[in-house]
């Protein structure tokens, strides 16, 4: 039987190879190798995606430009922080699953969680020529170490 990450990295390069012959785009071995080290990292930051990739020889560029693609394909998804604490998060798209990011203005932590109520009113929610299939919600505040009030 095959192991979990192998179907997880699977159906990724499968949803890759997809969208590549739909927008008749290049196979590339580098852009195989990034979304491998991606399923590995599952959420990353730049910094944590270089050196995953870095006994590879990809240049930078190479490594935006695939980020964007995988965000077009629908396979990652930039976290929305509009603050510097902290560098650009991406995190792979689960097609079944729905979360709540809970993001830390302070420190920059994500915490992605689930809420059964949040899920319950989206989907009793109907909109006019729209069907939801997912959703991701940011929550900013304060995470339980920066809330701490400072001793002088």
């Amino acid at each position: 039987m095959p192991h979990k990450k192998e179907d997880i990295l699977k159906k990724y390069i499968a949803l890759l190879n997809a969208y590549i012959e739909n927008n008749h785009l290049r196979h590339t071995p580098e852009r195989v190798i990034i979304l491998t080290e991606i399923c590995n990292l599952r959420r990353f930051t730049m910094a944590e995606l270089q050196t995953a990739i870095s006994p590879y020889t990809i240049s930078r560029a190479t490594v935006y430009n695939t980020l964007t693609l995988l965000e077009k394909a629908n396979i990652i998804l930039r976290l929305e922080k509009d603050y510097g604490i902290r560098s650009q998060q991406y995190e792979l798209v689960s097609s079944k699953e729905s979360y709540v990011h809970i993001i830390c203005q302070k420190c920059g932590r994500v915490k992605k969680v689930s809420d059964a109520t949040i899920s319950r009113m989206l989907a009793d929610k109907r909109w006019s020529n729209f069907v939801p299939q997912t959703f991701s919600l940011y929550i900013y505040g304060k995470c339980k170490v920066c809330k701490k009030p400072t001793k002088h």
